[in-house]
């Protein structure tokens, strides 16, 4: 008995602390609302004067469109090694690949074949267009081995006639010549010939080339970057070079298909960033259209029967409101220096639904203070029940993306940085220009006018919304209402059966969770930003039917080596090269055998055979004769570009490299990616490393399974602290963390059925859910608790608490997730890479929050749910959709967890 007491002693100071703050957030709102109907025109003044000072943020606008600075920690191995290559190096050349496919039964290394290769080869050389001011050509774009040089020439199988007409045409066998001539004759280092032949090349018995469907050759850019508005980091120069010759490309391959019966296909860098560019950009019309569906939603939902107590133009107050927090959050951020990203332009129909479900809160208890008699009081009154609702959804929200901010992908970080600031800014316009906006419309009502027509007056009569028996309530709802408050409690609670079909439906959706989360794969390819149709996506299907999908270039880095003392590291990495299972095969190219090896042959006295070396006292100056341009072999000007003379002069290197090329394998998925980065980097570890540009984003592979863990641990603990305080239960509040589990797994889970993978863009839908799924469950637990059930056996209390809590808030929990799928409904006609995800990752978010927390919870709170607050009433039959004598009430649709009070349970009787 004693334990008893000190329990509920125990109980009661908790339910008392949380009853205080409860308390004290209402009299803050009550103060507020004081003001807000004080002062309407002030208050809107003062709203939009807030958003002119945020939008100067504009002028400081920067957006980052590198999808690398979006995608990879800065901190990152990778990144540091990426500083290290363009401080010596600069960036990578630009590979740009013209692709030649011919028909079924034409043989490309036919000399007529060979020769409409050569005409593509000198029409690309000829094409010209104007950038900022100066002509631009090949030989202005082409890469060089130094500024002096000429181009680096192309490769490809004209290399057999220096990619000159003149040579061609004289062979009166071409593909005799291409199987006499050794391919290492022609270019010494690189990749072998059946780089650029085709994989479908046929070859006789004795090896030699037959025939073959598809050939390239390519062409290597100069990479400059710098700032391009709407662009990015980029060599405006070749950029647009690549775009102008790949889309003239594509308008000539019907007459070249009728003419040669082949057809040329480029591509470049180029090109495929301009189609990811635009593909955003068309979407951009989804956002407008996703505000265009709420507004009709919104003015829909707040409705009524009749015109004088409609407020269907509060749904245009509250999409302008939400634009105006949306734009004053990003005009802040702009301010402070946070730059705009791909991602970020989704974030303007997450806080659509989140900010609607604010005003539906406002209006629903504005509906049920309908026996308040000034419009004045009773806009204050539905402000102080509302505020608390309204603040418990904000706060979670903000905390889980407070929480996402902490990690280290730098798309997320700032994604959460942006939702941050305009969840708040969405939570003050509701409290503040929406609110002013509705007082001057219940004045509006007060004075009988019409809702849209506000200059129309009308009658009570014509005015209000006439029940069956002849009463009329202002605040009557709809079926929706009847649906959710009345059918699904008693169809899902109202029997065994119905309790343990949601039970086992539960289990299948956990179950094929948890079996779907073991075959989520990570992986990022910048080529699905490319929308399905884009005349780049042929080129990209020539490349992966004939050239064994993408190769990726790669180096291995030497810096702080002797390097006359230490030529066996150089030649050491080669050795590890050709071995190792993630590099093409034959595609290694290290200067430091090509330089020994002509040593051997050109300067026999420097060549010290019993150490297997070049003379250390020789080597420079030898170097410098082989890497001259005027006397040096073809194989050494290659190498030029592989090594990095001191600085002050002398005969020093501080950098080199040798080049090799990653297995496409490496990019079929995140796994095989990290696991080739790893080897690589363990074979490589000691005063060198391996590089590729990819490694930028497979770095990110490796946080991403960590940083999703730690950022849902730190969401979901920090939301199970704040709901534990607002509804004082702990039982409860761990209740609602694993339903909110639930859906973060069947997310995880399912992401494999819907064609989702795991990477940046993913990843932050994840870390979303936890502060938009919190939303369906917290208010149905609280809901719980404020009633009392003294009629039957225990478990039956339970249950017609956890129908009241369904008939209370159900509604307005299906009506929140309603609003946000409409929001980003538009998402699913996206053609771009990230909206797609976002909308199929939200169409999880919504479905499984509803379902954990609107069905699964009430029915697990009908066995374990605790016991309901001390001061709780009485539940009555009216309230209650499990009891004989319940009369479709009308249903209260508050967001809130602390219900309005009990006398606003009767607003349904006939209004006086």
């Amino acid at each position: 008995m004693t334990s008893e007491k000190k329990d509920n002693s125990i109980k009661a100071r908790i339910e008392h602390l949380s009853a205080a703050l409860h308390n004290g957030t209402e009299r803050f709102f009550e103060k507020l609302g004081g003001l807000v109907v004080n002062y309407p025109g002030a208050t809107i003044g003062l709203c939009l004067l807030f958003v002119v000072i945020m939008a100067q943020g504009v002028w400081l606008y920067e957006e980052e469109l590198a999808a690398d600075k979006q995608f990879t920690p800065r901190d990152s191995q990778a990144v540091n090694e990426e500083t290290w290559v363009v401080d010596r190096f600069g960036h990578e050349n630009r590979p740009v690949y013209l692709q030649v496919e011919a028909d079924d039964g034409t043989n490309m290394l036919t000399k007529a074949s060979l020769l409409y290769m050569q005409e593509m080869h000198e029409w690309l050389l000829s094409q010209s267009l104007i950038v900022d001011g100066e002509d631009v050509t090949y030989n202005v774009v082409c890469a060089r081995y130094t500024k002096d040089d000429d181009c680096k020439s192309p490769v490809s199988v004209l290399s057999y006639w220096q990619h000159n007409r003149t040579l061609l045409e004289a062979d009166p066998n071409p593909l005799s010549t291409i199987n006499s001539v050794d391919w290492r004759d022609i270019e010494p280092s690189g990749p072998p010939l059946s780089y650029y032949v085709g994989s479908d090349a046929v070859r006789d018995a004795s090896g030699a080339l037959v025939s073959t469907r598809a050939t390239r050759i390519i062409y290597n850019l100069k990479n400059e970057k710098e700032d391009i508005s709407g662009v990015g980091n980029d060599d405006p120069q070749s950029r647009y070079f690549e775009i102008l010759v790949a889309e003239k490309s594509a308008d000539r391959r019907s007459a070249d298909r009728q003419a040669h019966s082949a057809e040329t296909y480029i591509l470049t860098e180029g090109e495929e960033a301009e189609a990811g560019i635009e593909a955003g950009q068309d979407d951009i019309a989804s956002l407008f259209i996703g505000y265009f569906l709420m507004l009709f939603y919104a003015s829909f939902v707040l409705s009524r029967g009749r015109v004088k107590y409609s407020h269907s133009i509060l749904g245009l107050v509250s999409v302008v409101s939400i634009g105006l927090s949306t734009f004053s959050a990003y005009g802040l951020c702009w301010y402070i220096g946070i730059k705009f990203n791909t991602v970020v332009q989704v974030l303007v129909l997450v806080l659509l639904g989140v900010g609607i479900d604010d005003t539906f809160v406002i209006m629903d208890s504005w509906w049920d203070c309908s026996e308040i008699p000034t419009m004045k009081e009773r806009m204050i009154a539905a402000l102080k029940h509302a505020g608390p609702a309204v603040t418990i959804t904000s706060v979670t929200d903000l905390i889980a993306f407070l929480a996402g901010s902490s990690t280290e992908l730098p798309a997320l970080r700032d994604f959460c940085y942006y939702a941050t600031f305009g969840i708040l800014f969405v939570f003050f316009f509701q409290c503040t220009f929406v609110v002013a906006f509705a007082y001057l419309d219940s004045v509006r009502q007060e004075r009988g006018r019409s809702d849209i027509l506000c200059c129309v007056p009308v009658d009570d009569e014509t005015g209000v919304c006439v029940k069956k028996d002849g009463s009329w309530t202002e605040g009557e709802k709809g079926i929706q209402n009847r649906i959710v408050g009345t059918h699904m409690p008693r169809l899902v609670l109202g029997t065994l059966v119905g309790k343990v079909v949601v039970i086992l439906i539960s289990c299948l959706l956990f179950g094929l969770g948890i079996y779907g989360c073991t075959k989520v794969k990570m992986n990022f390819n910048q080529e699905w930003f490319i929308p399905d149709g884009d005349a780049i996506e042929d080129a990209m299907d020539v490349r992966d039917t004939y050239f064994n999908g993408q190769s990726l270039p790669a180096n291995v880095y030497f810096s702080d080596i002797n390097y006359p003392q230490e030529q066996d590291t150089v030649l050491n990495a080669g050795s590890v090269l050709r071995k190792n299972i993630w590099v093409t095969q034959n595609s290694t190219s290290s200067w430091m055998e090509d330089f020994q090896q002509w040593v051997k042959k050109e300067h026999v006295a420097d060549w010290d055979q019993s150490a297997g070396r070049i003379v250390p006292s020789q080597f420079y100056r030898l170097l410098r004769v082989f890497a001259s341009t005027a006397t040096g072999p073809r194989s050494a000007w290659q190498h030029i570009d592989n090594i990095r003379w001191s600085s002050n002069g002398s005969d020093s290197l501080v950098a080199s490299r040798v080049g090799f090329l990653i297995v496409g394998d490496a990019l079929a998925n995140g796994e095989n990616a990290v696991d080739c980065m790893d080897n690589l980097r363990a074979e490589l570890s000691g005063s060198e490393f391996p590089w590729a540009f990819m490694f930028l984003f497979w770095e990110s592979y490796k946080l991403m399974v960590p940083e999703i863990t730690q950022n849902v641990a730190i969401a979901g603990s920090c939301v199970f602290v704040l709901v534990t305080i607002m509804i004082a239960n702990v039982q409860l509040g761990l209740l609602v963390t694993l339903a909110i589990g639930c859906v973060d797994v069947c997310m995880l889970g399912f992401m494999p059925f819907i064609g989702v993978e795991l990477n940046g863009v993913s990843v932050i839908c994840i870390v979303l859910a936890v502060g938009l799924s919190v939303d369906y469950s917290v208010h149905i637990a609280g809901a719980f608790l404020h009633v009392k059930c003294e009629d039957g056996d225990e478990h039956s209390g339970r249950t017609q608490r956890a129908a009241f809590a369904l008939w209370k808030m159900g509604p307005a929990v299906v009506n929140g997730g309603t609003s946000t799928f409409i929001a980003v409904m538009p998402l699913a006609f996206a053609v771009s890479y990230v909206f797609s995800v976002f909308f199929r990752m939200f169409a999880l978010i919504i479905f499984f929050g509803q379902w954990f927390g609107v069905f699964l919870l009430p029915v697990v709170l009908s066995f374990v749910g605790p016991d309901a607050y001390l001061t709780a009433p009485e539940l009555k039959p009216r309230e209650n959709p499990l009891h004989p004598e319940h009369d479709d009430p009308v249903a209260t649709t508050t967001k809130g967890t602390t219900p309005v009070d009990v006398e606003m349970a009767e607003v349904s009787e006939a209004h006086p």
